[in-house]
């Protein structure tokens, strides 16, 4: 009985150790191959470079010849239009004053006085409305070899245009560039605008004439050494005084007729101008109509007003085809602020009213 208890025993001890041996080898882990213990590859990569910065895009700025301010460089050469335009009573307000680089006011007969509007790049739908012709206002377009926009004109004017060979657009010989507005009788209702009026130069090839401006313009505001002037009134008599009163914070002098501030009629935003030159002259009276003959070949004096300041000019013109120079007492070519130009020119039988 011993004995088979031992024997017992020891089979049991045998099974025990083969089931250790074979769990053993079931929790064993095998060696991993000589591929998975390779480290594993990815694709390479391809070094990335900074993107290309393209350079901030220029634009080009070109100087307006009448301005002194920045423009389009397809613009600098634009022939200027210069355009007569009506000032009677019935004519008011005009359209298109606002947006000219340059404006006269020149008188006429009966005491009235007359427009020359000038356009270098200003785009205007409305312009006018459009007046007749006088030799004087020709005398002004042919300084920048303007574009003469009128209707008709006294037989003096119309004589000059075919002596001096001024290229102009005349409304009583059917151009295409004017229409009659329903909203005003005749004459104070025909217009133009710089868009039709180009459309005609370019059909006449009359777009590419060259030009040059005759103004100095003051890279910093211009603070002048003169006398305060917050306001300006001239007094051309027949009941009709054309003024100025200057606004010192936005450093503009507003147009005003008979005290009252002046508009467009489209905008009816009201006219203002940076820079006013006075240029004194004589006058006399002509014919039995009263058409007047205006000494602006030759020299005289004048004021130029800008920023709330005012001086003493002189300003010369050699000939009918040259350029009017304005000067300082000293002989120095004035300089303007940038912006636009009224130039008022006064005959000797007006009064000027300076307000300081």
């Amino acid at each position: 009985m011993r004995k088979v208890l031992i024997i017992v025993l020891v089979l049991s001890l045998i099974f025990s150790l083969s089931s250790c041996s074979k769990t053993a080898k079931a929790d064993e882990v095998l060696p991993a191959s000589s591929e998975s213990l390779q480290p594993k590859q990815t694709e390479p990569l391809i070094p990335t470079e900074p993107p290309i910065q393209e350079p901030a895009k220029v634009i080009e700025k070109s100087i307006c010849p009448l301005t002194g301010l920045p423009i389009a460089p397809e613009q600098v050469n634009l022939r200027p239009i210069a355009v007569m335009i009506d000032n009677m009573a019935s004519a008011r307000p005009q359209s298109g004053l606002i947006n000219a680089e340059l404006v006269y006011e020149m008188p006429a007969e009966g005491g009235i006085t007359r427009y020359l509007a000038i356009y270098h790049h200003q785009n205007t739908d409305k312009i006018g409305p459009v007046r007749s012709a006088r030799s004087y206002f020709i005398d002004k377009a042919i300084e920048f070899n303007a574009i003469f926009i009128h209707a008709g004109g006294s037989p003096a004017a119309l004589k000059d245009i075919q002596t001096l060979k001024v290229d102009s657009l005349n409304e009583l010989k059917g151009e295409r560039n004017f229409w009659r507005a329903r909203d005003r009788k005749a004459p104070h209702n025909l217009y133009t605008s710089t868009k039709l009026t180009r459309e005609v130069m370019d059909t006449k090839k009359l777009s590419n004439e060259k030009w040059s401006g005759n103004m100095n313009f003051s890279e910093d505001f211009l603070d002048l050494d003169g006398k305060a002037t917050i306001g300006l009134v001239i007094d051309y008599k027949n009941n009709y005084k054309a003024g100025y009163e200057y606004d010192e914070k936005q450093k503009l002098y507003f147009r005003t007729i008979n005290g009252v501030r002046v508009r467009d009629k489209e905008t009816n935003a009201e006219v203002s101008t940076v820079n006013i030159i006075v240029e004194k002259v004589n006058a006399r009276i002509v014919d039995d109509v009263g058409r007047l003959e205006l000494s602006n070949i030759g020299s005289g004096r004048g004021y130029f007003i800008t920023g709330g300041k005012l001086i003493e000019i002189e300003w010369k013109k050699d000939s009918r085809l040259g350029k009017t120079k304005y000067t300082d007492l000293k002989g120095n070519v004035i300089t303007l602020n940038k912006g636009n130009i009224w130039i008022q020119v006064v005959p000797d039988y007006a009064t000027i009213e300076i307000k300081g």
